[in-house]
């Protein structure tokens, strides 16, 4: 499984991230309400055995999951389109998280 990390911290190169909208965030549960702005970083990406030891459970929820939700189908095309434009002109660096 290879995921692209999501961060608070404003990229130095604007090209090496993709700001997540702030509905999407409230869709998603990542705090949009927060007032903070968040990205997608596309200049690195983990690899990791799904569903290894690495995966928590996302805090709050009554019933256990991994997962905070999905993108929406338009914003997943483009930072896919993104990472994968990026990947190929100047290779995103790769980190495993699972031995």
């Amino acid at each position: 499984m290879l995921v692209l990390p999501i961060t608070h911290t404003p990229p130095e190169n604007e090209e090496d991230a993709v700001e997540i909208p702030a509905t999407t965030k409230t869709d998603l549960g990542l705090g949009g309400d927060d007032g903070e702005r968040s990205w997608i970083v596309i200049s690195e990406a983990y690899a990791f055995i799904w569903s290894g030891p690495d995966l928590r459970d996302v805090p709050g929820r009554d019933e256990p999951s991994i997962v905070y939700g999905t993108l929406p189908p338009t914003f997943f095309a483009h930072v896919r389109d993104r990472f994968l434009e990026r990947d190929r002109s100047e290779k995103s660096m790769r980190l495993t998280r699972t031995d």
